[in-house]
């Protein structure tokens, strides 16, 4: 059981990673960030259903890495709604 949740939480971590990255930091087509970033807050859904279900199970310095994965996600989806949505929906 444990290394199956290890291996999700590598794949959505990693993955919400990505297109955070895309989502805040690549202008290769008008709106493919606002389009990366809907899909990078269903992604962060993910990760923090992932990381909380393995925060709830664990204890130990592994709880405590999975605290920050369920905290990290929330931090990235606001960062996107402040650098993506916000200013999509002002111009």
């Amino acid at each position: 059981m444990r290394d199956k949740n290890s291996l999700w939480m590598m794949i959505s971590g990693a993955t919400g990673l990505s297109f955070f990255f895309i989502a805040n930091f690549t202008d290769l087509f008008t709106g493919l960030s606002v389009f990366v970033g809907c899909l990078q807050i269903c992604i962060n859904i993910f990760i923090f259903v992932i990381w909380r279900k393995v925060f709830l199970e664990s204890s130990g310095l592994k709880r405590l890495i999975a605290f920050f994965g369920v905290i990290v996600p929330i931090i990235m989806a606001s960062i996107t709604i402040w650098r993506v949505f916000i200013p999509a929906i002002v111009s």
